[in-house]
């Protein structure tokens, strides 16, 4: 793979982590990696969300490069209430931990720089 992609396992699936050269100069000024959330959302919908962190969480993650590094994280939601939506932004969740899910993981991420903000997506 070039510089600007590489091949990790989450889940015990290979899965394929590219960035973009203007991602890379970004990647390549930090003095710590940037960690990449892949939330896979179960709720009214299934939805995807990536997020940045600037500080590892407190769990493990799979490093990318020596700037990067993602963890993925199916959730689901604990509550289907427009209401509760409104007032949180967003449907209380709880992470999901089954022999299921566990054979669940992206087969590609891209990331890029824009404009000064991280930008991210993934399919499975």
């Amino acid at each position: 793979m070039s510089d600007l992609s590489n091949t990790i396992q989450i889940n015990g699936r290979q899965v394929s982590v590219e960035w973009t050269k203007s991602a890379a100069r970004q990647l390549s000024q930090r003095a710590q990696p940037l960690v990449v959330e892949l939330e896979l959302y179960f709720s009214c919908l299934v939805k995807k969300f990536v997020h940045f962190h600037e500080t590892a969480p407190q769990r493990e993650t799979v490093p990318v490069s020596d700037k990067l590094a993602v963890f993925f994280r199916p959730v689901t939601s604990t509550a289907c209430s427009f209401e509760v939506a409104d007032r949180l932004g967003r449907q209380p969740e709880i992470e999901l931990d089954t022999p299921n899910v566990r054979k669940i993981a992206p087969r590609r991420v891209n990331i890029d720089y824009v404009h000064g903000v991280w930008k991210g997506q993934f399919w499975i």
